[in-house]
């Protein structure tokens, strides 16, 4: 277990000094110590001495995510390199958490969760998800989120909440939730000031943070070298009207920049379809399955085959799973390492066997599925097709497919192995970027298609995806430069916050439990993997669709999700929208609920926007645990309206999203 550093007094190390007169020298505190005692001492440290956060010594990388792990790194473009310890990240029944992975990055991501531990806390006080506007408006609230900009210091609104599967007070985490996306490259400050237990006692702070509120921290060793910039937060809270005597607990953090986040990615898809103009993609067909419309009245070519995609991982000898890491060079640059063959999905309607020029949809899927969910049934996709002249694509999302089920397993239990699905779903993204743009350019050359009069429109290229496809769709949207309209279906952002309330991860987590028995060990081991995640997660990219788009046009995306939805947590989805990176709600939103803060829009749009479908189902109840209710997951019947179909394939072609809904919430029956 963690320790507290002893916060050892300068007079103890000068004991058994000889007594002379020697020169004086200014100690930290005002008063002076002689030359040769200074000798003796010798100097204090200027980086971390601990592998462990003497803030909160109960667990070691509490509270999260902690200054103690920034190393500062001229190199790096926020000034830091996240600087984990050998034994700084939790413990599986296996290891700790190895930090290799974690020294390319130069700070937090955007997804990753702030965490403390105050057994007995009284949050009564608190702001919470459904009374946000307290984060900001009370005068006497007891957490402050900060951002440090150029500009002065920004209130950055939150809601705390406990961790509701906690077996015990002494295990149960608080979480501050951001309300908006942080920002990249930034600073921010976390203040808790006169905190109590639910029995209205004052909880004291620890030994190492009254050091630092005293000024004595800078007497001690293992703490001196961030006295200063504690300092530097209790002046900055002074000026905003916190002071120091208040506070149970303050720290700082630094979040990460784009090019730590999103270069490999970038680097990756650019150069993927740098090589496939070089040498274009291969396409195979393993089956053709003609139907007529009486065999199937929408799909006319149901095709199978492969395709090549340059490769950019190599398998990982480490993982007792299957498992692949970027091939990196000693630089640390990313470079293709030959190509791999990836299946593909393709159905063609009887609509386009007439010459007829039809438009191209890739279609993403759901969770730790496969490409092979478009051609499932006579479903709404076929339906589409047919009807509205488009020519549907899919692929298997690499990193989170049902090939990786027993590597996800077992990450789950060692968390050190998520490198290896973080790093796969890169090239998942990458697979995605060709074969969009292959299917764009090569479809009608494919050899065994000659004989079947297929035109391809290509002005006419877009997006859907579905639960995982609508979540990944909004990395995929931003790292492509070829699709600027994308269809989200049931999406979301921030896994680390969605695992917690989707009824998914019941079956997960078990795996989760057995790799990290203790509650506290299991929300750190989540956090710690989502820095990873960050890089491929669209809680990174939401804003570079139309804030900060990494390619020139006019990128735009369609956020169709279900209230009350029990696997992907549309609050999400409200968080994207209050950070007001062009994101808005669709008005009128909802009848029972209007979010705190969020900017909204009116029909007809023309831009992103998201439409909230409602079948019936409540709101959930606020916190960390999925849905409960008696109505049944409405997580898959958006899709299957016939409105929202016709609003999609609208917005596809036009970049408007239009009103479906008779002016009204878009409520409508489950049959």
């Amino acid at each position: 277990m963690p320790r507290t550093p002893a916060l050892i007094p300068l007079a103890l190390l000068m004991l058994g000094v000889a007594c002379s007169e020697p020169d004086a020298t200014e100690t930290p505190d005002g008063g002076t110590l002689d030359a040769d005692a200074e000798a003796d001492v010798g100097p204090l440290p200027t980086a971390r001495t601990t592998d462990c956060d003497a803030l909160m010594p109960s667990y070691c990388a509490l509270p999260w995510p902690s200054n103690l792990y920034l190393k500062e790194d001229a190199a790096q473009q926020t000034g830091y390199a996240l600087d984990f310890g050998d034994s700084s990240l939790p413990k599986s029944r296996q290891d700790h958490i190895a930090p290799d992975a974690y020294r390319r990055l130069d700070g937090y991501g955007p997804g990753s969760p702030i965490i403390t531990l105050f057994p007995d806390i009284d949050v009564s006080q608190m702001a919470g998800e459904d009374s946000i506007e307290r984060s900001l408006e009370d005068e006497d609230r007891q957490i402050f989120l900060l951002r440090v900009a150029d500009q002065g210091v920004e209130h950055v609104p939150y809601w705390a909440e406990l961790d509701s599967q906690a077996p015990s007070s002494d295990k149960q985490v608080l979480y501050i939730r951001p309300a908006v996306i942080l920002e990249l490259d930034s600073r921010y400050i976390v203040a808790m000031r006169n905190l109590t237990t639910t029995g209205g006692q004052p909880i004291a702070p620890s030994a190492a943070f009254e050091a630092y509120r005293s000024g004595q921290a800078a007497d001690d060793p293992e703490l001196a070298w961030r006295q200063e910039r504690f300092d530097e937060i209790f002046a900055l809270l002074q000026d905003q009207g916190v002071a120091p005597e208040e506070l149970t607990l303050a720290w700082d953090f630094h979040t990460s920049s784009s090019q730590a986040l999103h270069g490999p990615a970038r680097s990756m898809v650019s150069d993927a379809l740098h090589a496939i103009e070089e040498t274009p993609v291969e396409f195979t067909i393993d089956i053709l399955t003609v139907n007529t419309p009486e065999e199937h009245p929408h799909i006319a070519l149901d095709i199978l085959g492969t395709f090549t995609v340059p490769s950019f991982v190599t398998r990982s000898e480490r993982a007792p799973a299957e498992g692949y890491l970027l091939n990196r060079n000693d630089d640390g640059t990313i470079s293709q390492q030959g190509t791999h063959q990836s299946t593909f999905w393709l159905r063609i309607p009887h609509s386009a066997l007439d010459g007829t020029p039809h438009g191209l949809v890739k279609y993403g899927h759901g969770m730790l599925g496969s490409g092979e969910e478009v051609t499932y049934g006579s479903n709404h996709v076929a339906k589409i097709a047919h009807e509205k002249h488009l020519i549907f694509f899919a692929t298997t999302f690499a990193g989170f497919s049902q090939r990786d089920i027993p590597l996800a397993g077992y990450a789950l239990q060692h968390a050190t192995y998520f490198e290896e699905l973080v790093d796969r779903m890169h090239q998942g993204l990458v697979d995605y970027a060709v074969l969009t743009r292959a299917m764009r350019d090569g479809l009608t050359e494919i050899a065994e298609l000659a004989d079947y009069n297929l035109q391809v429109n290509p002005e006419e290229l877009y997006y859907m995806g579905i639960s995982q496809g609508g979540i990944y769709g909004v990395s995929f949207l931003a790292l492509t430069p070829d699709v600027e309209r994308a269809h989200l279906g049931v999406p979301g952002a921030n896994y680390a916050m969605l695992l917690e309330r989707s009824a998914n991860f019941a079956t997960y987590f078990t795996f989760l439990k057995l790799g990290y028995p203790d509650r506290v060990d299991q929300e750190l081991a989540i956090a710690a993997i989502q820095l990873l995640w960050d890089s491929v997660d669209p809680i990174s990219y939401l804003r570079h669709i139309d804030q900060e788009p990494f390619y020139p046009g006019d990128k735009r995306a369609l956020f169709a999700p279900a209230k009350g939805d029990y696997q992907v947590a549309v609050v999400t989805n409200e968080i994207a929208a209050r950070t007001d990176i062009g994101i808005p709600l669709m008005r009128p939103y909802d009848s029972e609920r209007e979010p705190w803060g969020v900017p909204t829009a009116e029909y007809p749009r023309a831009g992103s926007g998201v439409v909230l479908y409602d079948f019936g189902n409540p709101w959930p109840a606020p916190g960390p645990q999925p849905p409960e209710d008696e109505l049944g997951d409405p997580h898959t019947l958006p899709r299957r309206l016939t409105e929202h179909q016709e609003q999609m394939v609208h917005f596809w072609r036009t970049g408007e999203i239009i009103d479906v809904c008779q002016g009204g919430p878009c409520v409508f029956g489950r049959d």
